[in-house]
């Protein structure tokens, strides 16, 4: 990995399974698409001695791990068969004390405009205890390299009405006492 936002940039090949029958890539191809993308950017630690394939998340060494929270996706326009590869855009806009906003965008070639754009909520881990793990100076320097925006989506359905800060549970909770 170098040290340029462009290096977080993987073009993963688009399979017949990851089309859906009307024939456009399906929503959940591209979830997987996204974790793919993920996995050869920042780093895997697949099991077995030997089998780590290295990444960004090199900077945390044996100390932590890497726990997705949440992931936002907005599908902004459908990609249509024949599509053979997508670029995969990742950059990091939000670094907390143990956690990480990591955010992506996915191309399709001749287009400028992303197909998807997505923002996952990440915690970095500690193996040994399984709590949150403060990153040290090495670690948010390693990810502050790959700083950028947050990407910007559409409001969601009905978000005007949903209740914000200390009461943002209540209105479930509420429904669930109505449910008894």
């Amino acid at each position: 990995m170098g040290d340029t936002l462009s290096d977080l940039v993987v073009d993963l090949d688009v399979r017949v399974s990851d089309l859906g029958p009307s024939g456009h890539v399906s929503n959940v191809a591209y979830m997987r698409l996204l974790d793919e993308a993920r996995s050869r950017l920042l780093g895997v630690n697949l099991q077995g001695p030997g089998r780590y394939e290295g990444g960004l998340l090199d900077a945390l060494g044996d100390r932590a791990r890497l726990v997705i929270g949440q992931h936002l996706v907005e599908f902004r326009r459908e990609v249509w068969h024949p599509v053979h590869s997508l670029r995969v855009r990742m950059w990091i806009p939000v670094l907390g004390r143990s956690s990480l906003a990591l955010a992506a965008a996915i191309h399709e070639d001749g287009h400028t405009e992303p197909a998807v754009v997505a923002e996952s909520s990440a915690v970095l881990v500690a193996r040994d205890t399984g709590r949150p793990w403060p990153m040290d100076e090495a670690t948010r320097e390693a990810f502050g390299r790959y700083h950028g925006p947050r990407p910007a989506f559409r409001d969601r359905v009905g978000a005007a009405d949903l209740p914000t800060g200390e009461n943002a549970g209540q209105a479930f909770r509420s429904q669930e006492e109505t449910d008894q």
